[in-house]
């Protein structure tokens, strides 16, 4: 499996969510636009069909028809995988971030109570 940098894996899961079904699909350039840099649609869409993710029929000015293939389909869902995966850690680590400020914040106090009580 190829290893997409993050701007191509955001776009491959942009075509995606537009090619449903396996046949091809018309799509635009403003129709992807936000995911790459601007004007390098054609050279990022020609490293995806390279990498047989997707199947790339004809490019004639701003529309594109293409088709997504398995490995393209399976390459989108791994990397969902891996940012859901990526936000349930950053939420593990924040509680347990949490819980040990909390845990410390309660043993500095109870010496702190003792003292005042018995002073």
């Amino acid at each position: 499996m190829t290893t997409l940098d993050e701007r191509t894996g955001a776009l491959l899961e942009r075509l995606g969510d537009l090619c449903t079904g396996g046949g091809y699909h018309l799509l635009e350039e403003a129709d992807l636009a936000g995911f790459v840099p601007e004007g390098t649609l054609p050279e990022t869409l020609s490293y995806l069909a390279d990498c047989r993710c997707i199947e790339l029929r004809y490019a004639e000015e701003e529309t594109y028809c293409l088709r997504m293939l398995p490995a393209g389909r399976v390459q989108a869902a791994c990397a969902r995988e891996r940012v859901r995966e990526s936000a349930a850690r950053i939420r593990k680590t924040a509680l347990a971030a949490f819980l040990g400020a909390l845990a410390g914040s309660i043993l500095c106090l109870v010496p702190l109570l003792v003292l005042l009580v018995r002073g």
